[in-house]
């Protein structure tokens, strides 16, 4: 199968670990949350990692599925000592499988924003090339553009840094 018939394919709505529509469409809101914040507040206070990222659809399938499980462990077991032990153990999980999927709703959105960004650059570095005629000072351009460009792919310069440089020599022309 190629990449065009997979996004084309309905994904299943039911799996709480598949991104959204609304999370695709906020990623630079949710990238720009820790993910280490979202998932301590999740585990400790369910509510409050809720909030901090202002979403909830994934964690209620997984809640709808813990539950689902608990009423039918209830309905074969009768109300023993260690069906609350077990009781107890599921909530764990639960809360476990919501703490991590809001950690991987970050994670996520942070791959998808750095994916987006590199596809963006590149276009414009290959649009900027095009555009630009054989004479000296564009050619010096050029270089200068493929020198800023191999810093920010090795990590000498920050994003921003790159952003401000790049700006700047593509005003000078």
């Amino acid at each position: 199968m190629n990449k065009d018939t997979l996004e084309n394919q309905p994904k299943n709505q039911c799996n709480p670990f598949i991104p959204t529509k609304r999370d695709i469409a906020r990623t630079e809101e949710l990238s720009s949350k820790n993910a280490v914040i979202a998932g301590i507040l999740s585990f400790i206070f369910l509510p409050g990692g809720l909030l901090y990222l202002n979403r909830g659809i994934n964690s209620l399938k997984i809640l709808g599925y813990v539950f689902a499980v608990s009423f039918m462990f209830n309905l074969v077991t009768k109300a023993e000592e260690n069906s609350k032990s077990f009781s107890n153990l599921l909530g764990l999980i639960g809360t476990g499988a919501i703490t991590a999927e809001q950690v991987m709703a970050v994670n996520k959105a942070q791959q998808r924003l750095q994916k987006q960004s590199s596809s963006v650059l590149a276009y414009s570095f290959e649009k900027n090339e095009k555009q630009v005629s054989d004479s000296e000072t564009k050619q010096e351009a050029i270089n200068q553009l493929k020198q800023l460009k191999e810093k920010y792919e090795v990590n000498e310069i920050s994003e921003e840094e790159f952003k401000l440089q790049k700006q700047i020599i593509l005003s000078s022309l």
